[in-house]
Protein backbone atom coordinates (compact mmCIF):
# COMPACT_ATOMS: atom_id res chain seq x y z
CA UNK A 1 0.00 0.00 0.00
CA UNK A 2 1.39 3.53 -0.82
CA UNK A 3 1.82 6.09 1.68
CA UNK A 4 -0.87 8.40 -0.33
CA UNK A 5 -3.35 5.71 0.58
CA UNK A 6 -2.75 5.61 4.11
CA UNK A 7 -5.93 7.08 5.97
CA UNK A 8 -5.11 8.90 9.82
CA UNK A 9 -7.24 7.62 12.79
CA UNK A 10 -9.81 10.91 12.09
CA UNK A 11 -13.01 8.91 13.48
CA UNK A 12 -13.63 5.90 15.61
CA UNK A 13 -16.85 3.88 15.49
CA UNK A 14 -17.26 0.79 17.60
CA UNK A 15 -18.80 -2.49 17.05
CA UNK A 16 -19.82 -4.88 19.64
CA UNK A 17 -20.12 -8.72 18.33
CA UNK A 18 -23.20 -10.09 20.02
CA UNK A 19 -24.43 -12.31 16.66
CA UNK A 20 -23.45 -15.69 17.64
CA UNK A 21 -25.34 -19.08 18.58
CA UNK A 22 -23.65 -19.14 22.16
CA UNK A 23 -24.00 -22.90 21.76
CA UNK A 24 -21.33 -23.39 24.88
CA UNK A 25 -24.30 -21.96 26.72
CA UNK A 26 -26.97 -24.30 25.40
CA UNK A 27 -28.03 -21.35 22.83
CA UNK A 28 -28.13 -18.37 25.27
CA UNK A 29 -28.08 -15.22 23.34
CA UNK A 30 -24.53 -14.56 25.66
CA UNK A 31 -24.70 -10.58 25.29
CA UNK A 32 -28.50 -10.70 27.13
CA UNK A 33 -27.00 -13.57 29.98
CA UNK A 34 -26.47 -11.69 33.33
CA UNK A 35 -23.21 -10.70 34.98
CA UNK A 36 -23.55 -9.33 38.23
CA UNK A 37 -26.84 -8.87 37.83
CA UNK A 38 -26.72 -6.73 34.85
CA UNK A 39 -26.62 -8.17 30.98
CA UNK A 40 -23.24 -9.33 29.89
CA UNK A 41 -22.95 -6.63 27.16
CA UNK A 42 -23.96 -3.35 28.90
CA UNK A 43 -20.46 -3.94 30.65
CA UNK A 44 -19.06 -3.18 27.26
CA UNK A 45 -21.05 -0.75 26.48
CA UNK A 46 -20.40 1.53 28.91
CA UNK A 47 -17.38 1.64 29.04
CA UNK A 48 -17.24 2.15 25.07
CA UNK A 49 -19.17 5.23 24.84
CA UNK A 50 -16.94 7.58 25.93
CA UNK A 51 -13.95 6.44 23.78
CA UNK A 52 -15.76 6.32 20.17
CA UNK A 53 -17.83 8.66 17.67
CA UNK A 54 -20.77 5.81 17.12
CA UNK A 55 -21.17 2.65 18.71
CA UNK A 56 -23.28 0.09 16.83
CA UNK A 57 -24.68 -3.69 18.62
CA UNK A 58 -23.90 -7.04 15.57
CA UNK A 59 -26.95 -9.30 16.72
CA UNK A 60 -28.82 -11.39 14.88
CA UNK A 61 -31.85 -12.16 17.15
CA UNK A 62 -33.44 -10.31 20.06
CA UNK A 63 -32.94 -7.21 17.81
CA UNK A 64 -35.26 -5.24 19.55
CA UNK A 65 -34.26 -6.09 23.00
CA UNK A 66 -30.49 -5.18 21.93
CA UNK A 67 -31.91 -1.85 20.48
CA UNK A 68 -33.08 -0.92 23.85
CA UNK A 69 -29.66 -0.17 25.16
CA UNK A 70 -29.65 3.29 23.13
CA UNK A 71 -27.51 2.11 20.46
CA UNK A 72 -28.12 1.11 16.91
CA UNK A 73 -28.04 -2.74 16.22
CA UNK A 74 -27.55 -4.42 12.75
CA UNK A 75 -27.47 -7.94 11.56
CA UNK A 76 -25.39 -10.59 9.23
CA UNK A 77 -25.97 -10.03 5.76
CA UNK A 78 -25.47 -13.79 5.42
CA UNK A 79 -28.47 -16.15 6.81
CA UNK A 80 -27.57 -18.44 9.88
CA UNK A 81 -24.38 -17.77 12.32
CA UNK A 82 -21.22 -18.19 10.32
CA UNK A 83 -18.72 -16.35 12.45
CA UNK A 84 -17.64 -12.74 13.44
CA UNK A 85 -16.01 -11.19 10.42
CA UNK A 86 -20.43 -11.26 9.04
CA UNK A 87 -21.24 -9.24 11.98
CA UNK A 88 -18.04 -7.02 11.33
CA UNK A 89 -19.14 -6.56 7.78
CA UNK A 90 -22.38 -5.15 8.70
CA UNK A 91 -20.95 -2.75 10.99
CA UNK A 92 -18.63 -1.95 8.28
CA UNK A 93 -21.85 -1.85 5.49
CA UNK A 94 -23.39 0.62 7.93
CA UNK A 95 -19.87 2.86 9.00
CA UNK A 96 -17.68 3.22 6.58
CA UNK A 97 -18.70 6.35 4.73
CA UNK A 98 -18.60 8.12 8.11
CA UNK A 99 -15.57 7.05 9.72
CA UNK A 100 -11.67 5.67 9.29
CA UNK A 101 -11.23 2.96 11.74
CA UNK A 102 -13.64 0.16 13.38
CA UNK A 103 -13.05 -0.60 16.81
CA UNK A 104 -14.19 -4.65 16.77
CA UNK A 105 -15.00 -5.97 20.80
CA UNK A 106 -17.01 -9.20 21.82
CA UNK A 107 -19.90 -9.04 24.08
CA UNK A 108 -18.40 -11.72 26.29
CA UNK A 109 -15.37 -9.90 28.21
CA UNK A 110 -17.09 -7.82 30.44
CA UNK A 111 -13.96 -7.73 32.86
CA UNK A 112 -12.40 -5.27 29.95
CA UNK A 113 -11.12 -2.39 31.26
CA UNK A 114 -11.59 1.55 29.72
CA UNK A 115 -7.58 1.64 30.10
CA UNK A 116 -7.09 -1.32 27.91
CA UNK A 117 -9.77 0.30 25.42
CA UNK A 118 -7.73 3.46 25.32
CA UNK A 119 -4.64 1.84 24.68
CA UNK A 120 -6.02 -0.07 21.82
CA UNK A 121 -7.15 2.76 20.54
CA UNK A 122 -4.55 4.94 20.94
CA UNK A 123 -2.15 2.71 19.47
CA UNK A 124 -4.05 2.37 16.27
CA UNK A 125 -3.09 5.94 15.77
CA UNK A 126 0.51 5.74 16.12
CA UNK A 127 0.24 3.16 12.88
CA UNK A 128 -3.45 3.72 11.33
CA UNK A 129 -2.85 1.21 8.03
CA UNK A 130 -2.54 -1.22 10.55
CA UNK A 131 -5.16 -3.57 12.42
CA UNK A 132 -4.15 -3.35 16.18
CA UNK A 133 -4.96 -6.02 18.36
CA UNK A 134 -4.52 -6.74 21.52
CA UNK A 135 -2.23 -9.96 22.66
CA UNK A 136 -2.65 -11.79 25.51
CA UNK A 137 -2.54 -15.46 27.44
CA UNK A 138 0.25 -16.43 24.92
CA UNK A 139 -2.04 -15.34 21.64
CA UNK A 140 -3.69 -13.06 19.98
CA UNK A 141 -7.12 -11.32 20.98
CA UNK A 142 -8.28 -11.33 17.51
CA UNK A 143 -11.95 -9.72 18.53
CA UNK A 144 -10.32 -7.12 20.26
CA UNK A 145 -9.31 -4.66 17.20
CA UNK A 146 -8.92 -1.52 15.87
CA UNK A 147 -9.40 -2.58 11.64
CA UNK A 148 -9.15 0.60 9.09
CA UNK A 149 -12.54 1.12 7.42
CA UNK A 150 -10.58 1.24 4.15
CA UNK A 151 -10.53 -2.97 4.03
CA UNK A 152 -13.90 -2.90 3.73
CA UNK A 153 -14.38 -3.67 0.40
CA UNK A 154 -11.61 -6.47 0.84
CA UNK A 155 -13.93 -7.77 3.63
CA UNK A 156 -16.85 -7.86 1.54
CA UNK A 157 -14.67 -9.96 -1.60
CA UNK A 158 -13.25 -12.37 1.20
CA UNK A 159 -16.47 -13.25 2.90
CA UNK A 160 -18.28 -13.39 -0.70
CA UNK A 161 -15.51 -15.79 -1.35
CA UNK A 162 -16.85 -18.24 1.43
CA UNK A 163 -13.25 -17.50 3.80
CA UNK A 164 -14.28 -16.53 6.79
CA UNK A 165 -11.65 -17.04 8.68
CA UNK A 166 -10.83 -13.80 10.75
CA UNK A 167 -6.53 -14.46 11.44
CA UNK A 168 -6.11 -14.85 7.58
CA UNK A 169 -8.22 -11.85 6.70
CA UNK A 170 -6.31 -9.74 9.11
CA UNK A 171 -2.61 -11.76 7.82
CA UNK A 172 -3.43 -10.00 4.51
CA UNK A 173 -2.80 -6.27 6.05
CA UNK A 174 0.03 -4.70 8.35
CA UNK A 175 -0.64 -6.19 12.01
CA UNK A 176 0.41 -4.05 15.67
CA UNK A 177 0.31 -6.34 18.16
CA UNK A 178 -0.30 -5.54 22.00
CA UNK A 179 0.75 -7.34 24.64
CA UNK A 180 -1.33 -6.75 27.90
CA UNK A 181 -0.25 -9.95 29.29
CA UNK A 182 -0.85 -8.35 32.79
CA UNK A 183 -4.06 -7.58 32.27
CA UNK A 184 -5.28 -10.94 30.64
CA UNK A 185 -7.15 -11.17 32.98
CA UNK A 186 -9.73 -8.48 32.12
CA UNK A 187 -9.96 -10.52 28.52
CA UNK A 188 -11.14 -13.36 30.11
CA UNK A 189 -14.17 -14.77 27.74
CA UNK A 190 -16.98 -15.74 29.38
CA UNK A 191 -17.98 -18.62 26.92
CA UNK A 192 -20.37 -21.05 29.99
CA UNK A 193 -21.71 -20.38 32.94
CA UNK A 194 -19.29 -21.93 34.87
CA UNK A 195 -16.98 -18.79 33.44
CA UNK A 196 -19.56 -16.45 34.78
CA UNK A 197 -19.86 -18.49 38.23
CA UNK A 198 -16.41 -18.03 38.90
CA UNK A 199 -16.20 -14.55 38.11
CA UNK A 200 -19.10 -13.52 39.67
Amino acid sequence: MKSSDLKPVTSVAAVILAGGQGSRMGGEDKGLVPFKQDPMISWTLDKVRPLVDALVISCNRNQSVYAGFGEQTVTDDTQGFVGPLAGVQAAMNQLSTQHSHLLVLPCDTPLISQELIALLINKARQQPDAITLLRAAGRPQFLHAVIPLQYHSNLNERLASGQRAVFKWYKQFPIQEIDVETHAQCLVNMNTFEHLSLSA
